[in-house]
């Protein structure tokens, strides 16, 4: 379906999980578009992700969740402990209970396997051209017929739209919100691999594990189609640490779980290799667009990782981006505020819940131990009744 104000194609800056993913919608509503990556390859760093039926119902629709590999993991629950006494608390059932509850699945993967499915699945339509070693540094003109943008080698491009989809960092929302700054949010993550086949039995299940105590949180998962662990550590930290994705020394984490249950600690001092980044947030953007250039996932709304939503908003948006201009054909400024108008009040509700999770699960003291109370008082179907609201987001079109 041609649609009249997007005379040519699409540019969209960056080939991660949110530039496919916008490429994909757009070229299902046959809307043409070419992705510009800054990389001589097209790949995804990054350990592991998890994908809830909010993600992954999209992902079916759009054929890409039938791409992914014998690297998927479907774990059964989520097993919430206490991180001082090891003490198990809570179970929040996964599995079946959430495919029947929401009519998708819940998902643990490695990041890199869900954009090799993205990347097959955009390749695969005529509409989308891929394009290395091209990133976007400037928006030199954006006018009624059309943008034109520039890259850091001076080669322009023109084309009847941008997307930023480039990420945290974004150029394209400098240009768009030149004083937006991202902001410490007094967290650094730091992510690791581990052969499963190695370690205590109780990490060998097809299960999500989560760990709560003062001032840091481990999340584990299977991965690799339950031959490797991902693990995630978060720790509160002073200050920003130096560099982004930057290698990690491992004495520098084993210090942070020293107290935590010989299983935990043996867990931890298994890994060899650490990479850690600080978490960042960023004040809530006015508008995520200006004149013929929009924003998309994290390049819009960085989202602290701790509801395992970051990649699941950025699909989300790039569904909608799509719906937004394939049904207001007559003009992209009202395509643009509606897609703005269907997202925004959504992500911020990801952000605020996501940003009382990481306060909770850092509690100490006696909110901690109410906490752990209000937990294991609650039954497996309670706890996974209270996700409705994210989970069954778009259910009625899966």
């Amino acid at each position: 379906m041609a649609v009249p104000q997007l005379d040519g194609h699409v540019i969209i800056a960056g080939a991660g999980i949110g530039g496919l993913a916008a490429a994909i919608a757009l070229a299902r509503h046959g809307i043409a578009s070419k992705v510009v990556e800054r990389e001589k390859v097209f790949s995804a760093e990054g350990a592991g992700i998890q994908l809830g039926p909010n993600a992954t119902r999209i992902l079916k629709r759009w054929g890409v969740l039938g791409r992914l590999g014998g690297g998927v993991v479907c774990p059964q629950c989520i097993e919430i402990h206490d991180g001082r006494s090891g003490a198990k608390l809570a179970r929040v059932p996964l599995g079946d209970s959430v495919q029947a509850r929401y009519g998708a699945p819940y998902i643990t993967l490695q990041r890199a396997e869900l954009h090799r499915a993205l990347l097959a699945q955009a390749r695969a339509h005529d509409a989308i051209v891929l394009k290395r070693r091209f990133e976007v540094e400037n928006i030199f003109s954006s006018t009624a017929n059309g943008i034109a943008v520039q890259a850091m080698d001076g080669a322009r491009a023109k084309a009847c739209l941008l997307i930023g989809a480039d990420g945290v960092r974004s150029r394209v929302r400098e240009a768009i919100a030149p004083h937006a700054e991202l902001k410490f949010s007094g967290k650094t993550a730091w992510r690791t691999l581990l052969d499963i086949s190695t370690l205590a039995a109780r990490f060998q299940t097809p299960a999500v594990g989560l760990w709560m105590a003062a001032n840091a949180h481990l999340v584990h998962y299977p991965v690799g189609g339950g031959k490797t662990l991902n693990l995630v550590a978060v720790i509160d930290d002073a200050c920003a640490q130096q560099g982004w994705n930057a290698r990690g020394m491992p004495d520098e984490i084993r210090a942070h779980f020293r107290d935590w249950p010989d299983d935990i600690e043996t867990l931890i001092s298994g890994a060899g290799t650490w990479r850690k980044w600080p978490l960042v947030e960023m004040p809530r953007l006015e508008s995520w667009s200006q004149g013929r250039a929009v924003l998309l996932g994290d390049a819009a709304h960085p989202i602290l990782p701790f509801l395992a939503q970051g990649a699941a908003m950025a699909i989300e948006d790039a569904d909608a981006l799509a719906q937004a201009l394939a049904g207001h054909s007559s003009s992209l400024e009202h395509a643009l505020m509606t897609y703005q108008t269907m997202r925004q009040r959504r992500v911020a509700a990801v952000q605020s819940a996501s940003r009382r999770m990481g306060y909770i699960y850092h509690m100490s003291g006696l909110a901690a131990r109410a906490r752990n109370l209000v937990l294991g008082a609650s039954r497996p179907e309670t706890l996974l009744r209270r996700y409705d609201w994210l989970y069954r987001f778009g259910g009625e079109e899966g």
